[in-house]
């Protein structure tokens, strides 16, 4: 063992864990631990789901993107227990004995060193006092996280022990005190709250644990406890349930008033002492010194007396303002020398505006919550917080969030004064009395939005006040408008169509300030119709009427590539505004007319709009549109006809009651998307019933059906969406059957042979009762080529019904349905009679030996085609083949 000093500190370690280690095993506690994703779009659906990623634990980032549900799981582990300690005299003023401590993380900048300062919690500043924390450690005996340590500090660092010395000669050891967390160091204050339930009187208890209940049964003794850690502040939330009795603790340490941890220091640095200044004097020392002066003037300087937060303006800023209010004659200031007394038409003065960015109580900036508002000192106004994720380029930023007020960005954040907290922001706060709504109707540029918010109704919504309600309207102004059809400018106007997804395109359920958007990278959010929006900035050339001094490139924002944002974070009290130069365009927003131009269906359209049925087509939601292209009318002998209509009779066509026909059976419902599309019949806007079937072309993974067709039109392009409606396009053009097949098969004068064996055999009931077929007919010149053994099974009851039977199949099989299949995946159909026949396509399909010559010939129970040989068959049933699937078997449907 001497010759082996690792095996000796093993065997060591084992002696000291067994006693104590195994206690792990039986703790029944469970820590819940939580992360939080700062990825954009986990960002925009942890608000999207009201969940907050700065509360302690962390946020939800539930969210659900079809067709997958992103649930989200969180990670189990042991209990830490309440840690105890015994409390130091000098050191531990105020302590509770056997308090466990914990804390979230704090992002700030002090003064004067470099180091950050921690806050108070916010809302109640009077009970949130902080007690220095020191003394003796002392481990409880059944705590995991600190058992080793308290061990190693007892053999490692005895004075009177020098066993590791002497026993491992060449190793030295490091005083784990050392790398302690900075928490359970000196200086650090610790806030704890406790709240308890007394038992129900019932057996099934239910406990809640960060927004999760878990239900037991009978007797309960359960403990859960959630930490939290960032760079400033750590917090422990204890649940405990013992037979009813819940009990919450909630426990944060965070560096006391005075002292902060080193901004730029190692990850264990513990709380430093700092100096504090007044208020006053810190906001002139982070640069805002005309603030202060107005202040002054106002005769506020009573306001930095009390405990208060002030969101500071950087003098450049500021005095850019002010001088443009002066000019404007807007707002009474006194800059640079000038003192004249001005009131603005609102009655805002810059009294008013001091007011405006002053909050009664110290709100440090982490334990403020996304679209928090906070009440100013001027009546009847409120700060509106929002927290955005940096981008991938700013991961090692001071601060791992970027946060706003009023939409105005905060440069610099959490610096502590003696008294208060100060924040500062590179633009002035203007104080916010509006809704949106009422900024839009204010506005001159917006009458044609203003018209069609009213006429659908939305102006309601964005006029509803409340702490949580907060929109972002990328707003378009008249020009905007004026770029659209005249039209469709008409209509939404009119409030028909679906101008409310438009205008629903355009609204978030988010506050989403211009700062969201950041360089070199696309910032994508979701709006009320859960349709994405992508953002970028980009540079543009500035006029020269613009700045001349300043550089010739603008930033603006771009959505979608399409609008460009002209005016930025107009600041509501249910939100914010962005006035953008294009309507943003939405196939769910669009009428259908519009749908059919965009993809070229100019025949269907042109007849909607000759019929006088274009907004009849236009109103109609809840809809499927199968609509014929124009190459479909081009070979189409129906469709020539309505081509020829178009050119020579326009004038005929209006209310013209068989074109009305035609263009409804084209119109299915419910809307369906290929998704959800099933084989079966379709109701059409006629009365009529449409077929709709599906095929696969996959040689290998033949239950995955892709490809659809209705009446054997093949559905060509598909989901386009309109408004309540989806267009899919079709190959052909459609016509209600008028009969059943045998009766379309007896109108035929080619197929009179084939129907006179039908007779023969007796099958005539069969064709006109059966609810879907296909039936394979010969025309009469090829029967007429076997003659002698035509004339032969005609003398022959039984033969003539074998014959028959061998060409029926009791499913639909169009030609779309018939595509090549090479051996081993051979494609079989089975007839009535158990007859199996080969199906493949060369140039055209083919049927066992015959080629099909004419496709698709619909009857209201089946369909016919015409084929070129009569099909040879045998009477026994022959073995069931291997490789490609029958139609008759299940499959499932996929469109790729």
């Amino acid at each position: 063992m001497k010759n082996f000093p690792s095996i000796k500190l093993v065997f060591l370690l084992s002696i000291l864990c067994s006693s104590r280690c195994f206690d792990l095993l039986d703790d029944d506690s469970i820590r819940l631990t939580h992360q939080f994703d700062d990825d954009f779009d986990i960002w925009r659906k942890s608000f999207q789901n009201f969940g907050d990623p700065f509360s302690e634990g962390g946020g939800s980032d539930i969210g659900l993107v079809w067709p997958f549900s992103n649930e989200h799981h969180e990670p189990f582990s042991r209990e830490t227990p309440e840690l105890e300690y015994e409390s130091n005299p000098q050191d531990s003023i105020g302590q509770q004995p056997g308090s466990p401590v914990v804390g979230l993380e704090r992002d700030r900048e002090p003064l004067e060193p470099d180091v950050e300062v921690l806050p108070t919690k916010y809302g109640n500043p009077e009970e949130n006092k902080r007690h220095p924390v020191g003394g003796t450690y002392k481990p409880s005996a059944s705590d995991p996280s600190t058992l080793f340590q308290h061990h190693f500090n007892t053999l490692f660092n005895a004075p009177e022990s020098n066993f590791f010395s002497g026993a491992f000669p060449g190793f030295g050891f490091f005083d784990l005190n050392v790398n302690k967390p900075w928490w359970k160091g000196e200086n650090v204050c610790v806030e704890r709250e406790e709240q308890e339930e007394e038992p129900d009187g019932d057996d099934n208890h239910e406990i809640a644990v960060d927004g999760s209940n878990f239900h037991s049964f009978g007797v309960v003794n359960l403990n859960f406890e959630s930490c939290a850690e960032k760079q400033n502040k750590h917090v422990c939330t204890s649940f405990k349930n013992h037979n009813g009795r819940k009990r919450t603790v909630k426990v944060t340490r965070q560096c006391c008033h005075g002292y902060a941890r080193p901004r730029n220091g190692p990850s264990n640095a513990h709380c430093e002492k700092f100096d504090l200044y007044p208020i006053a004097e810190t906001i002139e020392r982070l640069g805002a010194k005309e603030f202060i002066t107005t202040l002054k003037k106002g005769g506020l300087e009573s306001l930095l007396n009390g405990d208060v937060t002030v969101f500071a303006v950087l003098d450049g800023a500021y005095t850019k303002f002010a001088e443009q209010m002066w000019e404007n004659n807007l707002v009474a200031f006194d800059v640079a020398g000038r003192t004249r007394r001005q009131v603005d038409i609102s009655g805002m003065t810059a009294r008013d505006l001091i007011l405006a960015h002053a909050v009664n109580g110290s709100y440090h900036i982490e334990d403020v919550s996304n679209e928090q508002l906070l009440k100013t000192e001027l009546p009847n106004t409120n700060i509106r917080i929002n927290i955005f994720p940096r981008g991938p380029s700013e991961r090692n930023a001071e601060h791992p969030y970027r946060y706003t007020a009023n939409c105005a960005p905060l440069v610099k954040l959490n610096r502590e004064a003696e008294k208060g907290i100060v924040h500062v922001a590179d633009r002035v706060l203007l104080p916010v009395r509006n809704s949106i709504m009422q900024i839009i109707r204010a506005r001159d540029d917006m009458t044609v939005l203003r018209t069609i918010l009213e006429g659908t109704g939305l102006d309601k919504t964005l006029e509803e006040a409340g702490d949580d309600k907060h929109y972002t309207f990328f707003a378009p102004n008249d020009d905007a408008f004026l770029k659209l059809d005249t039209d469709i400018r008409r209509k939404l106007k009119a409030g028909n169509g679906c101008a409310t997804n438009i205008l629903k395109n355009h609204i978030l359920d988010i506050t989403f300030c211009s700062l969201a958007a950041l360089n070199g990278v696309k910032t994508s959010t979701y709006n009320l119709l859960s349709e994405k929006l992508e953002f970028e900035r980009v540079s543009i050339g500035k006029s020269e009427v613009e700045d001349m001094s300043a550089e010739k490139k603008l930033q603006r924002i771009k959505i979608n590539g399409i609008a460009t944002i002209q005016e930025t974070d107009l600041m509501g009290t249910n939100g914010v505004i962005h006035v953008i130069d294009t309507v943003l365009s939405t196939n769910s927003g669009m009428p259908v007319s519009n749908t059919l131009s965009s993809r070229n269906l100019t025949i269907f359209k042109q007849l909607i709009d000759d019929a006088g049925l274009e907004d009849e087509f236009d109103s109609m939601s809840n809809k499927t549109f199968f609509i014929p292209s124009d190459k479909a009318f081009e070979q189409s002998e129906l469709g020539q006809y309505w081509i020829q209509q178009l050119k020579e009779y326009p004038g005929s066509l209006r209310d013209n009651a068989r074109l009305k026909e035609f263009l409804k059976y084209h119109v299915g419902e419910p809307l369906t998307k290929t998704s959800d599309l099933q084989e079966n019949m379709i109701k059409t806007a006629t009365g009529e019933e449409l077929r709709v079937n599906l095929y696969t072309t996959n040689p290998v993974f033949s239950n995955i059906l892709n490809r659809a067709t209705v009446n054997c039109a093949r559905l060509m392009h598909f989901d386009d969406e309109a408004c309540g409606s989806v267009v899919h396009e079709i190959d052909k053009v459609l016509e209600a059957p008028k009969s059943n097949v045998y009766d379309a098969l007896k109108a035929n004068p080619d197929y009179s042979m084939f129907v006179t064996l039908i007779h023969k055999g007796n099958l005539t009931g069969l064709l006109s009762t059966i609810n879907e077929t296909t039936i394979f007919v010969p025309k009469n010149d090829v029967f007429l080529e076997v003659k002698e053994w035509y004339d032969g099974i005609l003398h022959n009851d039984e033969e003539a019904d074998n014959v028959i039977r061998s060409h029926i199949v009791p499913s639909v099989i169009c030609c779309a349905g018939i595509v090549q299949s090479d051996w081993p995946f051979i494609r079989t159909t089975e007839t009535i009679n158990q007859q199996r026949l080969k199906l493949n396509r060369n140039r055209r399909p083919q049927v066992q030996n015959a080629g099909v010559t004419k496709c698709d010939i619909v009857a209201k129970n089946g369909i016919i085609h015409e084929i070129n040989d009569v099909i040879s068959t045998e009477k026994r049933r022959p073995v069931e083949p291997q490789g490609f699937p029958s139609f008759t078997r299940p499959l499932t449907f996929w469109f790729k």
